[in-house]
């Protein structure tokens, strides 16, 4: 290799190592303030939902059904493992019949 790729890879390595360092102090800092706290406990759920509702207004019925297998598993057996695979499920089934 030559030297322009050791300097690449240096470069590369630095900015890596930056970058993971200013995200883990600026998480911490943020993470101190109440504000920021409670924001980062619910941007999961918003993530989530807003992907979920992505998919629905741009998906076919097959998203709809599946996405409400996945709600009714949801609250009936409150556990993500079952209303994953059942809303998988759905989507599949769905798939084949529609």
């Amino acid at each position: 290799m030559t030297p322009e790729h050791w300097i690449l890879i240096a470069v590369l390595s630095a900015s890596t190592i930056g970058l993971r360092l200013v995200g883990y102090l600026a998480g911490s800092a943020m993470m101190a303030r109440p504000f920021w706290r409670r924001v980062f406990d619910v941007f999961p759920g918003c993530l989530v939902t807003a992907l979920v509702a992505s998919a629905l207004a741009n998906g076919g019925p097959g998203h709809v059904i599946a996405a409400l297998v996945a709600l009714a598993a949801a609250i009936v057996t409150r556990n993500i493992i079952v209303t994953m695979l059942l809303g998988m499920g759905a989507f599949v089934l769905a798939g084949m019949v529609i």
